[in-house]
């Protein structure tokens, strides 16, 4: 039997939390079972989906600095193999901007023979902050997700040879260059978390939620040492606070980001149309 099939990375459940969304209405609307699948661990991504020639498929990525998450890139880029199966890309960001990546979604999932049917760029708390992109998404944003649902199961069924067009480049060279207080560059591509000793309970949570494995304990303490993408699962999963990031050229980025993009953005959504 035909299934919806969803496929996201989520180390905050923020995008998880907008795919199961579209995907549940989605489904609902289509008749169709639903399964989500997580690559958020290690773990998961030593699997490679698996599609049946009438599957529907969401694939859902945050935006990390205007692209995919460059860590993720290979994976996606192996994972997403179908045949012609009707296809949703949806992208979040934290009230910044997607830049190119949701344009890099829908063409790695169209080489990945895909057939694009939608598009969406999802407003989500900002990872790095508790203020930007706060709330959201919000009622509206969760009514006009829904009512894309609704666009696109009328559209699924009957639609075989369209054109799906979204902004940016399908094959972008650059990730954004975060900015300092000032706009100079804001070097923190090396930064790690820290952990308060006196707070830190060793509960293990962290260890447990890293997307890229590079937590490891001595003592009961967690150890950073391995690649840190600045995902901030760890510091949102530390039930006390523990865990901070305390690079001065970080928190300079997210001083500036949350005084210059604090006006919100509005959620944005395409389907594919006929060529």
């Amino acid at each position: 039997m035909a299934k919806l099939k969803a496929y996201y990375f989520s180390p905050t459940g923020g995008t998880f939390h907008v795919a199961a969304r579209l995907a549940g209405h989605l489904a609902v609307r289509l008749g169709l079972p639903v399964e989500c699948h997580s690559y958020t661990l290690p773990a998961e991504r030593e699997v490679l989906p698996t599609l049946d020639a009438d599957d529907v498929v969401l694939w859902a990525t945050p935006v990390y600095a205007g692209r995919i998450p460059n860590k993720t890139l290979d994976y996606v880029r192996r994972a997403i193999h179908g045949n012609g199966n009707p296809a949703v890309a949806l992208v979040t960001f934290g009230n910044r901007a997607y830049d190119n990546a949701l344009a890099e979604l829908v063409g790695l999932m169209h080489v990945g023979g895909l057939r694009l049917v939608g598009g969406a760029a999802v407003v989500t708390r900002h990872a790095f902050s508790d203020t930007l992109g706060a709330g959201r998404p919000d009622a509206d944003d969760l009514a006009a997700l829904d009512r894309f649902a609704d666009e696109l199961a009328e559209r699924i069924p009957v639609v075989s040879d369209a054109v799906l067009t979204v902004p940016g480049e399908a094959h972008p060279e650059r990730y954004y260059t975060p900015l300092k207080v000032g706009n100079a560059p804001a070097g923190f591509l090396k930064a790690r978390p820290t952990c308060a000793t006196d707070s830190c309970t060793r509960c293990g949570k962290c260890l447990s939620v890293c997307p890229m494995g590079s937590i490891a304990e001595r003592n009961g303490m967690p150890v950073f040492d391995g690649v840190c993408i600045k995902c901030q699962a760890c510091r949102r999963s530390c039930p006390t606070g523990a865990i901070t990031f305390d690079d001065p050229d970080y928190l300079s980025h997210v001083a500036m980001i949350e005084c210059t993009f604090a006006e919100p953005k509005r959620s944005e959504f395409y389907v594919a149309q006929m060529g």
